[in-house]
């Protein structure tokens, strides 16, 4: 194929960076947008988990998901009836997990994320 453009995995890993610090927090409004993660975050998630209570009386918790987060001028309205912005899933979380564990320097015995450098370059379409 020629006349793609390559990334080299140092680039993709500092892109990768700046997403995932985003989300947790380094953002306009400085919040991170993982439930129970950081100083702030929705507290008035969109989940049945959150919403029914437990035999006690107490409810249940949602920590750790991701929510949709922000609209594209970086606002957010953290209310429960609106799951745009507060409702964690499946899809939404699906990259963060692994993204987490790419960018942690112990993901792999030696300290090297891709020490087979499987992902040396991407090239882009």
């Amino acid at each position: 194929m020629s006349g793609g453009k390559f990334y080299r995995s140092e680039a993709l890993e500092d892109f990768a960076r700046t997403q995932v610090d985003y989300i947790l927090g380094k953002n306009p409004e400085k919040m991170s947008y993982v439930v129970g993660f950081g100083e702030r975050y929705p507290e008035e998630v969109h989940h049945m988990g959150v919403s029914i209570m437990s035999e006690r009386g107490k409810k249940y918790g949602c920590g750790g998901a991701m929510v949709g987060g922000p609209d594209k001028l970086d606002g957010f309205n953290d209310l429960r009836s609106n799951y745009n912005y507060t409702e964690p899933t499946l899809a939404g979380n699906s990259g963060l997990v692994p993204a987490l564990v790419a960018l942690s320097q112990n993901a792999t015995p030696n300290g090297m994320i891709d020490h087979n450098t499987i992902f040396y370059s991407v090239q882009l379409p």
